[in-house]
């Protein structure tokens, strides 16, 4: 059996998802999303939404492998991976990072990094990581993973709205993470954006700005510290409770990003662009 974490955000559940995907196609072995970090009362972000912003995505839960009164008795005794080696099962921990706690076989790998091989491992393995490299998705599978990670239709008239004036501008979205970012030190200096911005004008001039942000507020304040004018910035609001992937699917249609550089919810809206011609740029000015 192969088994991937599955938790955290919008951006690391798709990450983790792609990444099974790749095991079960480059391995030609099922491999099981562990979603017990969605049963606790209170989980991170909005829950579990793969299925719902990505009908057409195909996860294997691992909930979906037991009973419902075996599964609840292992999401209350937690880390399933320890589990299943206590209850007999010979399993490999395969991580690339180090937050886990097993007393079992485990390989390390680099974190972020594309490891192919891995696909290949024999037995039962487990997964431990975020997986959080673009080479994923962008491989052989690209074709069949970017089908299933389609988004639903746009309906309502604001984001209609919002997607238009996208289309026709030379859109340029910028993330701004700031909430839970604050208190890991996560978040991108207005000077960064600032350079990015002037970078991004001088190849753009042209350049229609979207703000995407959890502090919208914050952005209005630092406008001008970020280089933006009052004409040509369109601030994105409203896609809240549940809707916040609606900001991803709008930035997928932006021409240019500009990534909120440790985000995998930025980074995922910029591997999910189809505009083959875009920039891309991160905290360091570069093109990713």
């Amino acid at each position: 059996m192969k088994i991937a974490l599955c938790n955290g955000g919008l951006g690391n559940q798709t990450f983790q998802y792609i990444f099974s995907r790749f095991i079960e196609l480059a391995g030609g072995e099922p491999c099981f999303l562990d979603d017990s970090a969605f049963f606790i009362d209170r989980p991170e972000h909005n829950g579990y939404e793969l299925g719902r912003v990505f009908p057409h995505s195909k996860p294997r839960l691992l909930s979906s492998a037991f009973d419902s009164d075996v599964w609840d008795y292992m999401v209350k005794k937690g880390n399933i991976v320890q589990q299943l080696k206590d209850a007999g099962e010979d399993i490999t921990l395969v991580a690339e990072t180090a937050d886990y706690s097993f007393d079992g076989n485990v390989v390390p790998v680099q974190a972020n990094a594309f490891a192919p091989w891995i696909a290949n491992c024999k037995g039962n393995i487990y997964y431990h990581g975020y997986w959080i490299n673009r080479d994923w998705l962008k491989s052989e599978f690209a074709s069949t993973i970017e089908e299933e990670l389609s988004f639903p239709e746009v309906k309502d008239s604001r984001n209609r709205s919002y997607l238009d004036k996208i289309e026709f501008t030379e859109s340029v979205a910028i993330h701004v993470r700031r909430g839970d970012f604050l208190n890991c030190g996560w978040t991108v200096p207005v000077e960064k954006y600032r350079e990015m911005i002037v970078t991004m004008q001088a190849r753009i001039p042209r350049a229609h700005f979207f703000i995407f942000s959890d502090d919208v507020q914050w952005c209005r304040e630092n406008r001008e510290a970020m280089g933006l004018l009052d004409t040509g910035v369109t601030y994105v609001e409203g896609n809240m409770d549940g809707n916040n992937y609606i900001d991803m699917q709008l930035m997928s249609n932006c021409k240019h990003t500009i990534l909120a550089t440790t985000s995998s919810f930025s980074y995922l809206a910029a591997l999910l662009n189809k505009n083959a011609n875009g920039f891309v740029l991160n905290a360091t000015g570069r093109q990713v």
